[in-house]
């Protein structure tokens, strides 16, 4: 009986099966805020530019219960960007808690992810401050990268979330650079992918959408040379929300190969 070869590498080992990957009740939280577009030019792509000054960004909380990569978290950073006519939310550095989505993350896409200690007050529960949603990164543990906080203050139509500029349903775009198993070759890949995903809303028992909108708040860590969150920092919120959604990851689309 032919035995179906694995998506991943190593053959032996591999981590993760074939997308697409499903979740379900996902806790999705994000604050949206303005940052200098000067420092973090340097951490886009060529040919990849913020379509805004001062550049707009978001800090993103993600709580996994149920996927196809098992329970996890995850935290991210996105910015507005162009390339060519299109828009995207960029994204330049992401971390989990665990092996098999980082690695998918990492081959897959080319996402930036990175093992690191996170905590959220949404699954850990009780203590002071339960009234907000509250997500801390650290890598290593003691060398805090973010702080996001979210107090949900209203239910937020679909149709609202769509029409707001904060909130913009751009596809997701990543920088996979694959380098050369020898010397003497450029990279094996170097392309710019989108990801487009829309996501399906909960809804409470009244029929309405699962979507918070409120007050946020994210700090970004003094500076670390291994992973550069502070470079992103926020010099004005913007807008907060979060809500609770069924999604499938697909595999993207190359958009360029700078």
């Amino acid at each position: 009986m032919p035995v179906s070869m694995p998506v991943s590498m190593p053959v032996a080992a591999p981590l993760y099966p074939p997308p697409p990957y499903e979740f379900r009740a996902a806790r999705q939280t994000w604050v949206v805020y303005e940052s200098d577009p000067g420092p973090l030019a340097a951490y886009l792509p060529a040919g990849v530019e913020p379509d805004s000054d001062p550049a707009v960004c978001a800090a993103w909380a993600c709580h996994y219960p149920t996927s196809t990569f098992g329970p996890y978290l995850e935290a991210y950073l996105v910015v507005r960007v162009r390339v060519g006519d299109e828009r995207f939310w960029y994204q330049p550095v992401i971390v989990t808690d665990a092996e098999a989505p980082m690695a998918a993350g990492r081959e897959l896409w080319g996402y930036g992810k990175k093992l690191a200690a996170i905590t959220w007050s949404g699954r850990d529960g009780g203590g002071p401050g339960t009234e907000q949603l509250v997500m801390t990164v650290e890598r290593p543990r003691g060398v805090r990268l973010m702080t996001l906080s979210v107090l949900p203050e209203r239910l937020l139509g679909p149709e609202e979330l769509v029409s707001l500029r904060t909130a913009e349903l751009l596809p997701t775009l990543s920088h996979r650079l694959l380098p050369a198993s020898e010397p003497g070759r450029g990279p094996v890949v170097d392309e710019l992918v989108a990801v487009d995903v829309r996501a399906r809303s909960h809804r409470g028992a009244d029929g309405r959408p699962e979507l918070w909108r409120g007050r946020g708040g994210v700090e970004l860590g003094a500076g670390s040379a291994a992973d550069p969150w502070h470079v992103f920092a926020p010099l004005r919120v913007l807008d907060a929300f979060t809500a609770l959604t069924d999604f499938t990851l697909p595999l993207g689309r190359v958009v360029a190969r700078p």
